[in-house]
């Protein structure tokens, strides 16, 4: 078959897009037909096209005589069984644990919720189930990750629901102890990592690499061209581990050699860097508040080959930059390359206004269980229950009660002086004085308070230099 559901783009791919952009990892696609589990063939053959094939015994016989309409598949299209659960497996280096990650729509949620329907993780198609999940509205949230720690070891994992029989298996470890890779996402120093279920590795790219088997990961044995950043020793599900983290930054015979002994293979990474507009990081989702977004990528975006959506909503303003429109979530994977970008949802906003008390005070004493902080000319100053603060012109207190300002203390405003009161308020807080002279105040126009005030200079012969400078200003 020539086409299929790709479960990462959740879109309806060709196989010669798939062949393309590297699409070789596991359980990514499904039969557009029945739902089962289909595998790229033919990839590089010079006899035959490359195109989609089930695993034997997996409906291969009657879906491989199927022709169908290919027109009548709907971009949207998605498994017709409902126990497809997707599944991916990360390294979480806070705990040092391995996680099972599960995800489901909300559409999803409500259907498994009204049938009562629980997730089950067990080591065989034989064993009880060591893991038992209900999924509904308490356990799940539409389209966020469920993280599970795995603390029963096992070569492969089986994973089913309560609505179907079948459990599907996911390899997770491998028997001849050769490492395992993850990705690591982000590049903090804290970083959760995802299991590569494919067989390719890319340059210039972070992997955490695990084994139980401490002699294939000794430094001596790794050619120069693999960079170690950091080793760690670690114990989970009963067994001990040796992990590192690594790039690999060339592809040589030697690479290729060693990667090949522990059944993978090296290939040129790509890359992909969004311009425009910023974006929140929640989890693996580039969220921004805005219809459209630049990128930069090292690769042509093929619509509904690497990225979920049709040539309409892509315009290409350079050979590496294209503008996209977003009008749901979009996806984009192509070799190492896996983004996500999503269009936040704005719903209305309604609250109810929390009163602003305001207030005056020469000084003001810290009571309550609120947080008071002290501003002025300094800064800003936590104040301490019970302290009692002296409010300067040009400052003022905030407090806060559970996150929210609920007070404002001003300082209190002494009344201005004028006049006689003024003048007295000179005289008695400021005793410089310095010799009278009449001529000085000859060209001013002086008020009754400073005439009657420059009289009785004139019988003293000295004069208040506050007083003197006041009156020159107009003040008094």
């Amino acid at each position: 078959m020539l086409k299929a559901y790709d479960t990462f783009l959740q879109a309806i791919v060709h196989a010669k897009s798939a062949s393309e952009n590297g699409g070789s990892e596991a359980y990514r696609y499904e039969c557009a037909h029945c739902g089962e589990e289909v595998r790229l063939a033919a990839v590089g053959s010079k006899s035959m096209v490359a195109h989609f094939r089930h695993r034997i015994g997996n409906n291969n016989v009657d879906c491989e005589k199927y022709l169908g309409q290919h027109v009548a598949i709907g971009l949207d299209s998605r498994s017709q069984r409902i126990r497809n659960i997707r599944a991916e497996f990360y390294f979480d280096s806070n705990s040092e644990t391995f996680l099972l990650s599960l995800c489901f729509n909300e559409d999803e949620i409500n259907m498994y919720e009204d049938a009562s329907a629980k997730f089950e993780l067990s080591v065989s198609t034989q064993s009880q189930a060591f893991c038992t999940l209900a999924i509904n509205k308490i356990n799940c949230m539409p389209d966020i990750p469920i993280l599970i720690p795995i603390n029963c070891f096992s070569y492969d994992y089986f994973l089913s629901n309560t609505l179907d029989n079948t459990k599907k298996r996911y390899t997770f470890f491998k028997k001849d102890d050769s490492p395992i890779f993850f990705k690591i996402l982000g590049n903090d120093s804290e970083y959760r990592a995802k299991l590569v279920c494919s067989t390719i590795l890319y340059t210039n790219v972070p992997y955490f690499v695990v084994t139980d088997n401490n002699s294939l990961l000794r430094t001596n044995h790794l050619p120069n061209e693999i960079e170690i950043s950091y080793k760690l020793n670690f114990e989970t599900m009963n067994r001990s581990f040796t992990g590192q983290v690594i790039t690999i930054k060339n592809k040589t015979s030697d690479i290729e050699s060693l990667l090949s002994s522990w059944g993978y293979q090296i290939e040129t990474s790509e890359s992909l860097t969004l311009l425009w507009p910023p974006a929140a990081q929640i989890g693996e989702v580039s969220v921004v508040c805005s219809n459209e977004a630049f990128l930069f990528s090292s690769f042509k975006l093929k619509p509904h080959g690497n990225i979920n959506i049709s040539s309409m909503d892509i315009t290409e303003i350079g050979s590496d930059i294209s503008n996209i429109s977003i009008h749901s979530k979009v996806k984009i994977l192509r070799k190492n390359v896996e983004f996500i970008i999503d269009k936040q949802k704005i719903h209305p906003v309604y609250h109810k206004a929390l009163p602003l008390e305001e207030t005056f005070a020469r000084t003001y004493k810290v009571q309550g269980n609120g947080s008071c902080y002290l501003f002025n000319r300094s800064g800003t100053t936590l104040i301490g229950d019970g302290s009692l603060v002296s409010l300067t012109p040009k400052s003022l207190i905030r407090r806060y009660d559970s996150g929210y300002l609920s007070e404002i203390i001003y300082p209190l405003q002494q009344n201005e002086l004028s006049g006689a009161k003024l003048l007295n308020d000179l005289l008695a807080h400021y005793k410089r004085t310095e010799s009278f002279s009449s001529k000085f105040f000859t060209n001013f126009e002086l008020s009754a308070t400073a005439l009657k005030y420059i009289e009785e200079c004139a019988k003293t012969g000295v004069i208040n230099s506050a007083a003197k400078r006041f009156i020159e200003e107009g003040q008094l």
